[in-house]
């Protein structure tokens, strides 16, 4: 670990790489749902709360030394006990994550791309990757998911502009005061999203602190807000909140029979096929993280069979629960959104806030 350091620039593009696989299943559908044609505003209305996240994470582990990870940060804050206690919830979580976002991807990708693929091969295959991945070191994985981001972010960006001539504005407008309760009851799909970044807070002990790199987060945050703004307003505005509301991945759906005559006219095959190193980054953090956690309940050792043992819990879950395409979707829309805010939102806040008390006391 002394050797295996990475920049929060790096943390940070794994982050943007991972949160793409989530937020295609999850918006703009959720969102649409809970406020129709004024789903876009949902992460504006969210934007608050994600900067006292940003805040948060700034705190604990942010300014709690160099090393210091979100699970030490939370022995530190809470205590001994209770930041143990609360480090295996997270690793519960963690692993329950790992296992059904394995499946759930690979219900996506089989739906979009493959249908006739044998499902358990698939989902071996992306765990088995993951493992690899995961056996490494994490500064080999984040150089990785620079490019993958790059990849990504590139691929976002020919999407929605290439989408925008399909666009019809009568979909998300006008907004009335009336929406307000919608938007504020579709805060909790994105604030579930933005929980993903919890398994990053517990890699932060490998990363090399500088000076003013608060200031980068805050900015990173209001980047990824603005562009989840924009992919829904894109998403609502080409389909309407009606016919988003019936779609299992809207944004898939937007880029069928986009491209650009004489050049490529089946962008989305491209885009579909990109989108696996998503999952793959999404499914490689989780991994780290859970690896982390694990390292801090048994005082900072590495056991070489803590990696085979994730695989094997991982691929149980999926494999063998959740089998239900329909109950996986909505655990994972439901179930797993409020798990995602009270372990990735509500817990950081309150070690943030607790840490400041502490620190005025003294």
């Amino acid at each position: 670990m002394v050797n295996d350091r990475i920049s929060l620039g790096q943390l940070l593009s794994l982050l943007f790489a991972a949160l793409l696989s989530p937020m295609i299943q999850i918006l703009p559908r959720e969102s649409a749902l809970a406020a129709g044609r004024a789903g876009w505003l949902t992460t504006l209305a969210a934007f608050p709360v994600i900067l006292l996240l940003c805040w948060a994470f700034c705190t604990v582990p942010g300014r709690l030394g160099e090393g210091v990870g979100l699970a030490r940060g939370l022995e530190i804050v809470f205590g001994r006990i209770i930041g143990k206690g609360l480090t295996a919830l997270y690793l519960v979580w963690g692993v329950l994550l790992l296992g059904w976002s394995a499946r759930w991807s690979a219900y996506r990708v089989l739906s979009v791309n493959y249908r006739n693929a044998p499902l358990p091969l698939f989902i071996l295959s992306l765990l088995l990757l993951t493992l690899w991945m995961g056996r490494k070191k994490l500064s080999a994985f984040a150089r990785a998911g620079e490019i993958f981001a790059l990849a990504l972010g590139t691929a976002l960006v020919i999407a929605l502009v290439l989408a925008l001539f399909r666009t019809e504005w009568e979909n998300v407008g006008p907004i009335w005061l009336e929406d307000a309760p919608g938007v504020l009851r579709g805060v909790l799909p994105v604030l579930g999203l933005a929980g993903y970044a919890a398994p990053a807070a517990f890699l932060a002990g490998q990363v090399s602190r500088r000076p003013g790199e608060s200031r980068r987060l805050y900015r990173w945050a209001v980047g990824m807000c603005l562009a989840l703004t924009l992919f829904q307003l894109i998403c609502i505005a080409t389909f309407g909140p009606g016919l988003i509301a019936e779609m299992e991945t809207p944004f898939f759906m937007m880029l069928r029979g986009v491209g650009v005559p004489g050049a490529f006219e089946r962008v989305e095959s491209l885009i579909m096929s990109l989108w696996l190193f998503s999952d793959l980054t999404l499914l490689g953090l989780l991994f780290f993280a859970c690896r982390a956690m694990v390292r801090e309940l048994f005082g900072g050792q590495e056991y070489r069979s803590v990696p085979f043992a994730l695989f094997a819990i991982a691929a149980g879950l999926a494999l063998w629960t959740m089998t239900d395409l329909f109950r996986l979707s909505w655990i994972m829309e439901r179930t797993m959104a409020v798990a995602n805010v009270i372990f990735g939102v509500m817990i950081p806040l309150l070690a943030a806030v607790f840490a400041k008390l502490r620190k005025k006391n003294r």
